[in-house]
């Protein structure tokens, strides 16, 4: 089932990305919420904020955030008669103190201050204004990007295939991703494993992403599971579910704890804008069999990268 990466795919990738931009900068004073700009670009919101950061080189909001806050820098030099507040909220900020906090992390001033003459210095040490800079550097971030994905996609391995329904017994783990929390959490299920006697070697672990972690942050849940008979019972420390059956991307993994949300970066970047696919509204998952270290010492293991996919 798979396809060979096509630049008419990653033309399509731009293109909706590029509707999202442009409505993004046609309502900046309204709620922009990640359901109504997916669907603008037609694509699955569970993924939707990897996807514009794959083509577009930064995050969904914090685009948001930079074009709202460069539009207010303009609106502040232009419109001398409206007060500080009064462009916030034009602006889509929901109050001053949003909107001051935004403002000095983008410019290192307060907006009096680059109303006062700051803005001019700033505009003059930079050599460009901010509606510029935002171009040169949208255009700059996407050749960036672009270039990273030429890179590495002759040396990403990805298949699409269909993926089999799985009953699990899972232990979940709800906070920030990376090398701390979801390494205690399979410590603590595989205590509970080798406590019912699911050490086998053919046994089929998986780790289920429900969240995307760049957007939920410390309320990002991720579930480690093992696949179970239909007649097993939970107990006060698992609950069971099921993993449906379904098309995926599935690319191969070795490496540390460390290395596996880099590795998933570049299953969104380097091959999905270029696959013919988008990404389906289920969660990812990494797929284990039986047992999956390849360094011990250095906390090295292998396993499959699961994206629910379907064309594009």
């Amino acid at each position: 089932m798979g396809r060979r990466p096509s630049a008419s795919a990653r033309l399509e990738y731009d293109r909706r990305v590029n509707r999202v931009i442009d409505h993004i900068r046609g309502h900046l004073a309204e709620p922009l919420t990640l359901g109504e700009l997916a669907r603008v670009a037609a694509f699955s919101p569970f993924h939707f904020d990897r996807v514009f950061k794959a083509v577009a080189g930064e995050t969904l909001f914090g685009f948001v955030q930079r074009v709202r806050v460069d539009r207010a820098a303009s609106a502040l030099l232009a419109r001398c008669d409206a007060s500080v507040l009064e462009i916030a909220l034009d602006h889509g900020f929901a109050s001053a103190a949003t909107f001051a906090r935004a403002f000095r992390a983008r410019f290192g001033m307060s907006a009096t201050r680059w109303r006062a003459g700051g803005g001019a210095r700033w505009r003059a040490r930079h050599g460009r204004n901010p509606g510029k800079q935002l171009r040169n550097l949208r255009k700059a971030g996407g050749r960036q990007a672009r270039n990273t994905r030429e890179r590495k996609e002759g040396a990403m391995s990805v298949r699409v295939q269909q993926q089999p329904a799985y009953h699990v017994a899972y232990m979940r783990y709800v906070g920030p991703f990376g090398p701390g929390g979801i390494p205690e959490l399979w410590q603590r299920f595989n205590r509970w494993r080798a406590a019912h006697d699911l050490f086998r070697p053919d046994s089929l672990t998986l780790g289920v992403t429900n969240d995307d972690p760049g957007i939920s942050g410390d309320k990002a849940r991720y579930d480690a599971c093992v696949v179970v008979s239909r007649e097993f019972a939970p107990d006060r420390l698992v609950n069971v579910m099921d993993i449906p059956a379904g098309t995926y991307a599935v690319a191969d993994f070795v490496g540390t704890a460390h290395d596996i949300v880099p590795a998933w970066e570049r299953v969104f970047a380097a091959w999905l804008p270029g696959s013919g696919y988008q990404p389906d509204d289920r969660p990812c998952y990494e797929l284990y069999r039986g047992d999956p270290t390849v360094d011990g010492a250095k906390g090295g293991f292998r396993c499959d990268l699961c994206l629910p996919v379907r064309p594009l």
